[in-house]
C-alpha cells in the first residue's frame, strides 16, 4: 500500500487527505494538535509543528512514505521540498522553495532573470528602513520577507508611519528581516500554474479588487477569467512562465500575484507562491476552470505516477471568490447562511469561521476574511449572483459601542 505524508490538516488540507485515502493511499499528517479536521480522516497524526522541516524528514523517512505534500498553505512549501528531497522522493528543489517563500529572494531571482523588478530594499532595523525609505520617491510598502496571510504589511507615506508599523512588522519575519519596496499602484491579476517534470502551463488567470480597508492587503474579489484584454493576459502569461521557469518550479501547482503599474503598463510580480491558491482556489476553482481534479493531481505528482501534465482546457467558465469581513464585536445572528450554501451556484464558504455568541477578530489580514465560491455562464451572471448573495446574507455583530452592524463587503 503507498504512503503519503501530508502536512496540515486544517479546512485547506482537508481536500487533500479526503482525496488520497479514496484513492486508496495511507495517509499520515502532521498537525500542532488534534482539533483540526483532517486528524480523525488521516491514517495516522503526528502532533508537532508541522512547519519543523527536520521533523517531516524523519517523519518521512520512519514511516517509509512514497510521497510528500501540502497545499493551500504557505508555511509548509518549504518543510514540503525539504523532506522530499533529503528522503528522495519527488518534490521542488528546496533552493526553489526558499526563493518562493521569501519576498526578496523573488525580487533577487527577478532581477538576476531580467525581468521588470519592483525597486526594494532588505532591512533588519528602523534606521537601516528609514535610509532605505528616504531613497524612495514616493509610497513604499514594508513586508516580512517571509511571513503569509498578509500580516504585517502596511502602507507607507511618511516617516512617522514607518516608525509606528516598524515592529508590527518584524513580529511577523521568522528571519528578523522585512522588505520595503516601491508602491506601485494598479490593477492586481492573478496566475495559477501546474508542472510535472519541470514542464509548467498555466491554469487560469484572474482579476483582483482589494478591499479598501487601510492596510489590509486583501482581495475583496478574485474573478475568474481575467477581463483583461488579450493583449495584456499574452505579456501577464509570458511574465508568469519567466517567474516559475527561472525559479525553478519542477511539479505542482503555483499562485502568483501581479500588479499592472495604471501610469506605464508594465507589469511587475507582487510575490509567488509555489501551492494552489488558498481560500478554495486550488481546490474549488481550479476544477471549475480547467475540468481537472487538482487534489488527485497532487497525490498523483508528489508519488511520482506522472511524466507529463494532464491533459484539461483553459476557462471552462466564469468562477469568483468573494470575501467578507466582520467588524469586532460579538456575533449575535447568522441568518441567511443556510440560503446561500443552497444556491446551486455557490460552491463553497469559510461561514463557520463565525459562530452565534463569539466575539469577531480585529480586522488585520486575511485570516478574519470569510469566503464565498461560486460560479456563473459571464462575468455579468457572476456579478449578479454576488449581489444576490450579499441580499440574502444577514450576519449582524453587536460592537463594543453597541452598534449592530452588518458584513464589510468593501
Amino acid at each position: 500500500m503507498e504512503k503519503i505524508l501530508i502536512l496540515g490538516a486544517g479546512p485547506f488540507q482537508l481536500p487533500l487527505i479526503k482525496k488520497a485515502k479514496e484513492m486508496g493511499v495511507y495517509v499520515v499528517v502532521i498537525a500542532p494538535h488534534e482539533k483540526y479536521p483532517g486528524i480523525s480522516v488521516a491514517d495516522k497524526a503526528y502532533f508537532h509543528d508541522a512547519k519543523d522541516e527536520e521533523f517531516a524528514f524523519e517523519v518521512a523517512k520512519k514511516e517509509k512514505v512514497n510521497g510528500v505534500i501540502s497545499d493551500q498553505g504557505e508555511i509548509f512549501v518549504r518543510a514540503v521540498a525539504y523532506a522530499a528531497e533529503k528522503a528522495g522522493l519527488p518534490g521542488n528543489p528546496y533552493k526553489t522553495a526558499l526563493i518562493y517563500t521569501n519576498k526578496y529572494k523573488m525580487r533577487e531571482k527577478s532581477r538576476e532573470l531580467g525581468l521588470a523588478t519592483i525597486d526594494s530594499r532588505k532591512a533588519r532595523t528602523l534606521e537601516e528602513t528609514i535610509k532605505a525609505f528616504k531613497e524612495f520617491d514616493g509610497n513604499a510598502i514594508i513586508k516580512p520577507v517571509d511571513s503569509s496571510a498578509s500580516r504585517g504589511i502596511f502602507k507607507i507615506e511618511n516617516e512617522n508611519e514607518l516608525r509606528a508599523h516598524f515592529e508590527e512588522t518584524m513580529s511577523f519575519s521568522m528571519s528578523g528581516e522585512l522588505i520595503i519596496e516601491e508602491f506601485i499602484e494598479g490593477p492586481q491579476l492573478e496566475v495559477n500554474s501546474i508542472a510535472v517534470g519541470g514542464k509548467i502551463k498555466p491554469l487560469m488567470y484572474a482579476d483582483l479588487e482589494d478591499f479598501s480597508i487601510p492596510n489590509v492587503f486583501s482581495s475583496k474579489k478574485r474573478l475568474y477569467p481575467s477581463a483583461a484584454d488579450k493583449e495584456v493576459v499574452n505579456r501577464l502569461l509570458e511574465y508568469n512562465q519567466k517567474i516559475n521557469e527561472g525559479f525553478g518550479m519542477i511539479q505542482g501547482l503555483s499562485h502568483n500575484e501581479y500588479v499592472m503599474d495604471g501610469k506605464t503598463g508594465e507589469i511587475y510580480l507582487i510575490e509567488a507562491a509555489l501551492r494552489g491558491g488558498g481560500n478554495f482556489v486550488g481546490s474549488d476553482i481550479a476544477p471549475l476552470q480547467t475540468g481537472l481534479d487538482m487534489e488527485e493531481f497532487l497525490v498523483n505528482v508528489s508519488l511520482g505516477k506522472l511524466q507529463e501534465v494532464p491533459e484539461f482546457e483553459m476557462n471552462q467558465c466564469h468562477c469568483a471568490v468573494v470575501s467578507f469581513y466582520m467588524p469586532y464585536g460579538e456575533i449575535i445572528s447568522m441568518d441567511g447562511t443556510d440560503e446561500v450554501e443552497s444556491l446551486e451556484y455557490v460552491v463553497n464558504t469559510k461561514f463557520n469561521l463565525f459562530k452565534e455568541g463569539n466575539h469577531t477578530d480585529k480586522i488585520s489580514d486575511k485570516r478574519q476574511r470569510c469566503t464565498i465560491v461560486l460560479y456563473g455562464n459571464s462575468r455579468k451572471q457572476i456579478l449578479e449572483r454576488i449581489e444576490e448573495i450579499k441580499g440574502k446574507l444577514d450576519i449582524k455583530v453587536r460592537t463594543d459601542e453597541g452598534e449592530i452592524r452588518g458584513p464589510i463587503w468593501d
